[in-house]
Formats: C-alpha cells, structure tokens, sequence
C-alpha cells in the first residue's frame, strides 16, 4: 500500500513537473512573441510617419497600413486586457480603409532635403527587406513580390535623380554651369541605365533640354570654351593615333629582324 501511495505521489510530481514546464515554456513563447510584435509594430509605425504623404504608391502604401492592422490585431488577441490595443486596432483599421479608399497618386513627390532622402531611403530598404522575408514565408506571391521589389526600386532611382538635380539647381544659383551640367548628365546616365520595365524616356528629354540650353548659354558666356574643347580632343586622338602607330611598329617582325642583323 505504501510503495503504491509512494508511486503515485511520484507520477503526480513528474506530472506536474511536466505541466508547469509546458506553462513556463508556453509563457516564453508568448514573451518572445509579444516583442517582436511590438517591435514589428513600432517599425511599420515608423515607415508610415516616416514616409512623405503621397510618397508610397498606393500598393505599397495599403501593403504598410494592413501589416501594422494585423500586428495590432494579434496584439490585442494575445493581451486583450491592454486597452491600449483595442484603440490602436480601430484607428490602424480606419487608416487602412482610407488608404484603400484614397485614389492612386497621379503626381510624384519629391525630396529636397538631404536628411529627408537619407531618412526615407532607410526606410525604403527596410521596407524592401520585409518583403523578401513575406516572400520567402509563402505570405506574398512572386508577383505581389516582384511588384513591390520594383515598385520601390523606381522610387530609389526618383531620389537619386532628385538629389542630383537639387545639386545642380544650386551650382546654377551659384553661377557653376558647367558643375551643374555636370550634375544634371549624372541624372539622365542614371534614367538610361536603369531604363528597363521603367521607361524615362520623358525625364531624359527633359534633362537634355535642360543640359543643351545650359551649353547654349555658357558657349555665348565662354566662347573659347568650346575651341579649347576642340583643340584638346583632337590633341587626344594624334596622341592615340601615334600610340597605335607606335605599337604596331614595336610588332613589326621585319623591323625587330633587321634589329637583330
């Protein structure tokens, strides 16, 4: 009777031994997961305070306003006496049919400020890291995916552009065409290299009227400028031509023969 009463007290320990393991263990996992939805939660927050209004086509811009609702939603499911959660629940829900609602932006913004385009281009990648990680977990289709990649794409190359041109707007209000010229061919080598999917055709014409009435100006402000430039690539294309006449002669059997003799 008594080892039978011990046996069962042993059972009953190792059984609650087990139950408060599995509770301890289940309470980590929920522990682990409430931070990274927080922190999940933060950083989508921060995108949609970060980015300029109008700035995120209207895909993206759903795409961040849904991931924060969801977040919040499974928030407020895994700790539901947290007020907090149900407000922040209704107002992301209200934010995300606004968004759903609101027409696709017809005009683009653009980034002035070279802290604000630091900023956003952080932003931008981090972005696109989320969506490589959904892509990867099954949560976007290879074409929601490759919609969104070149989605934001496009709107890295935009900034750049954009900086590019800022820079050289203010080498014109300081009287450096030819440093503006500069900046402004940066942005149209840029447009046509990535020119693709995405067609630039109409901002590369745009910055090639720009860049020829600049040189228009500068040669009736500089009228030796061109003559020099003249002078001095047909200075280049003797010298590569004595280089290539030079090489040839060094090739030459017969004249290394007669070295030899």
């Amino acid at each position: 009777m008594i080892i039978t009463i011990i046996a069962l007290l042993m059972v009953a320990l190792v059984t609650y031994a087990l139950i408060s393991q599995n509770i301890e263990r289940k309470r980590q996992q929920k522990i682990r997961l409430l931070s990274a939805l927080k922190l999940r939660a933060k950083d989508f927050k921060y995108m949609i305070n970060g980015f300029p209004d109008d700035f995120l086509p209207k895909e993206l811009n759903i795409l961040v306003h849904r991931c924060l609702t969801d977040v919040t939603e499974q928030l407020a499911k895994l700790e539901p006496k947290e007020k907090v959660y149900i407000d922040e629940l209704a107002l992301h829900r209200q934010q995300l049919e606004n968004a759903q609602r609101k027409p696709a932006n017809t005009k683009r913004t653009t980034l002035d400020n070279p802290q604000q385009v630091k900023e956003v281009k952080s932003l931008l990648q981090g972005l696109n890291t989320f969506i490589a990680q959904q892509q990867k977990k099954g949560n976007l289709s290879p074409a929601q995916f490759k919609q969104y990649e070149s989605q934001i794409k496009h709107l890295v190359i935009q900034m750049s552009v954009d900086a590019y041109i800022v820079n050289a707007k203010q080498a014109q209000g300081s009287d450096k065409g030819r440093l503006a010229i500069h900046y402004y061919t940066l942005a149209k080598k840029l447009l046509a290299k990535e020119s693709g999917e995405t067609s630039y055709i109409k901002q590369i014409q745009q910055l090639n009227a720009v860049i020829d009435k600049l040189e228009s100006e500068l040669k009736e402000q500089e009228p030796e400028y061109e003559i020099d430039q003249r002078a001095e690539a047909a200075k280049q294309e003797a010298e590569a031509q004595w280089d290539e006449f030079e090489e040839q002669e060094s090739d030459d059997p017969w004249k290394k023969k007669k070295i030899y003799d």
